[in-house]
Formats: C-alpha cells, sequence, structure tokens
C-alpha cells in the first residue's frame, strides 16, 4: 500500500536496493529481485517513481538489462520497471528515453520472442517512448 512504499522509501530502501544493483551487477538473480523490489515501492506512487528516477534506478535497471542480456527474467523485470515508473510522466519517459532505453529493449524483445509478458512490457516501453 501506499503508508508503506513511502515508509520504505523514506528509511531508505530505495537506495538500498539500486546500491545492491550496483554492488552485484554480475548477478542475474540480483538484478531480477532487485527490479521486483524497485516495482513494489513505486507502483503507482508518482513520488517514489520521480525519486527513483532522480536516484539513479533506471540506469541501474538499464545497466543490469545490458549486462544480462542473455537472461530473459532481468528483460522482464527491467522492462516492467521503466514502463512502471515512466507510463504516466513524460519527465520520467524522457530521462528513460535519454538513458539509452530503447535500443535495450528492442533487443530484449528480438532475444526472447517467446516471452509474452516480457513483449508486452518491452512493446509497453516502446510505445510510451513515441516523441
Amino acid at each position: 500500500n501506499a503508508e508503506n512504499q513511502l515508509a520504505i522509501a523514506a528509511k531508505g530502501g530505495m537506495e538500498v536496493v539500486i546500491d545492491a544493483m550496483e554492488a552485484h551487477a554480475s548477478s542475474a538473480a540480483v538484478q531480477e529481485r532487485a527490479c521486483s523490489a524497485l516495482i513494489m515501492i513505486a507502483l503507482n506512487h508518482a513520488e517514489n517513481k520521480t525519486a527513483m528516477a532522480a536516484r539513479g534506478g533506471i540506469e541501474a535497471v538499464l545497466r543490469g538489462m545490458e549486462t544480462h542480456a542473455a537472461s530473459a527474467r532481468v528483460q522482464e523485470a527491467g522492462c516492467l520497471v521503466l514502463h512502471n515508473v515512466g507510463w504516466s510522466e513524460k519527465g520520467i519517459q524522457a530521462r528513460v528515453r535519454k538513458a539509452g532505453a530503447v535500443p535495450l529493449v528492442e533487443k530484449a524483445l528480438a532475444a526472447f520472442p517467446d516471452r509474452e509478458k516480457l513483449q508486452e512490457y518491452g512493446k509497453a516501453v516502446l510505445e510510451m517512448n513515441i516523441d
């Protein structure tokens, strides 16, 4: 719920997750689970979405996707984060685009054509990034 999301963010939970992504960049499992945590912190919460973007969360997700291009699970989780944080906010959409999401998402879609949710989330990211 929104109250818990605010409490987690206020206690530094978002930074802990982003720091873990950096510290454990070589672990696909950490990247996937960190994306899931970021989704839960930011889901339907505009303030946390903005804070995540400002704290480098978008870039951390993209680095995880780039490092683990062979992991469908990381690609799927990354696309879901990018869509979740950007779908309703033009400024965040621009940041997602500027950070280099489009070519990474296109690569993920091409690499995993049979992953239904990845295709859904990835296409949603590309659609929100149309000028």
